[in-house]
This record gives C-alpha cells, sequence and structure tokens, in this order.
C-alpha cells in the first residue's frame, strides 16, 4: 500500500508556512487556512485534525490505516455479592462491641 501523494504535498505545504507539529495543527482555524493559501488543502488538514484528536493517529491518518477501537469489558459481579449494591460488608469482628 503507497502513501497518499496528496497528504505528502499537504505536510510539506503545511511545513513550508510554519505548521510543523501537531501542536501548531491543532488549533489551526480555517481563516489561517486561507490566509495561508492551503485552501486547496482543506480536505487533507480537517482529516489531518482530526486524527490528531483521536488520540494521535498521525500515522494512520498518512496510511490510511485505522486502529481498531478497544472493546469495553463487561463488569462481572457474583449474584451473592453486597458490594455490587453499595453496602459494605463488616466482618464479626467490626460488628460486635468487644473489638
Amino acid at each position: 500500500m503507497a502513501i497518499d501523494k496528496s497528504k505528502i504535498k499537504t505536510l510539506e505545504k503545511l511545513k513550508e508556512k510554519g505548521f510543523d507539529t501537531a501542536n501548531k495543527i491543532r488549533p489551526l482555524e480555517m481563516e489561517e487556512v486561507f490566509e495561508n493559501g492551503l485552501e486547496n488543502e482543506l480536505g487533507n488538514i480537517i482529516g489531518l485534525k482530526k486524527a490528531i484528536k483521536a488520540n494521535h493517529s498521525e500515522i494512520a491518518w498518512l496510511l490510511d490505516g485505522s486502529d481498531p477501537k478497544p472493546e469495553k469489558k463487561e463488569e462481572h459481579t457474583r449474584a451473592d455479592d453486597d458490594r455490587a449494591a453499595g453496602t459494605r460488608i463488616y466482618s464479626e469482628a467490626y460488628e460486635t462491641e468487644s473489638y
């Protein structure tokens, strides 16, 4: 799989205009894009900004790849466990006054 040439050109143009880090690209607004003559790169810039916001996946953006999203694991509780209901479990030593 080859790297998309238009994305490379977008990165080169961004670098020429001084936008050479993720911290400089992230806050880039549409007005700045037009002021710097980057309007032809707008689609790629938007895609790059989304990749930066999405947990630093710039490499995936550049290579047209994607990382699988982590699956949320379900919590398993025992049916007889009172802690799931928010009640506290005390031992006998704490329940008696002689402790």
